[in-house]
């Protein structure tokens, strides 16, 4: 549970913020923090936490200025670690607990909070799925697959991927090991799917409609 004020977590972030602009760092990782500041570094360990006890470093970095986002450097430090995969629905029941009154954002958000709340649902699915809970990658990938599909059905941008049911799942999975701590995890997913379907080949089906009428590409074919 978060156990840090509005107020106090602007505060902080706002000084770290401030820090990076006047050391301007090529990257930067925790350790960083508890040199040139370690005042700050304690409040951010101490207060700003995971529902499992982890420092909270993503809400953190999405906090910050877009540029320093990309400096981050903790997680590409980490990434060597093999996560060995593992069944943990306690891990999963503590995240969608502290959701509890606004799980419906995961797949409806009303609004820009929502979006917001939606996000933040998400990477905490994501983190624990990256260290190996099995039963969180599930969770990610069956909302996932339903917000997808709704993307695909709606956008002229990712319509080629109805052509390709099958790889969705995998394209979701290759979500969920990339994400680093850059933006929104809904957007990293949206523009992932919309630039790998750049490279897809137009698939149609003889049941499509031609045109504005009612008769499809088969009512065609039958009448030649």
């Amino acid at each position: 549970m978060e156990c840090y004020t509005d107020y106090d977590f602007c505060k902080a972030t706002q000084t770290l913020n401030l820090l990076l602009i006047q050391k301007r760092p090529k990257s930067f990782d925790p350790q960083w923090i508890e040199h040139h500041d370690r005042y700050l570094y304690k409040y951010l360990s101490r207060h700003v936490k995971t529902e499992t006890g982890e420092v909270d470093w993503d809400a953190v970095t999405t906090a910050l200025e877009r540029r320093f986002q990309k400096r981050w450097y903790w997680y590409r430090k980490r990434k060597a670690i093999t996560s060995m995969p593992y069944e943990n629905k306690e891990e999963l029941d503590l995240v969608l607990a502290s959701f509890e009154s606004k799980l419906y954002t995961a797949l409806v958000p009303q609004n820009e909070k929502d979006e917001k709340i939606q996000d933040k649902i998400f990477i905490r699915l994501v983190r624990a799925s990256q260290k190996g809970n099995i039963l969180a990658q599930k969770k990610v990938i069956e909302w996932l697959t339903i917000i997808v599909n709704e993307w695909i059905e709606s956008s002229s941008s990712l319509v080629k991927w109805k052509g390709y049911p099958g790889d969705v799942i995998e394209r979701i999975q290759g979500c969920i090991r990339c994400y680093r701590y850059t933006g929104t995890f809904i957007g990293y997913v949206y523009k992932t799917f919309q630039y790998s379907a750049r490279g897809l080949r137009s698939t149609c089906s003889l049941n499509d409609r031609v045109g504005k009428g009612t008769k499809t590409r088969i009512d065609y074919i039958i009448q030649e």
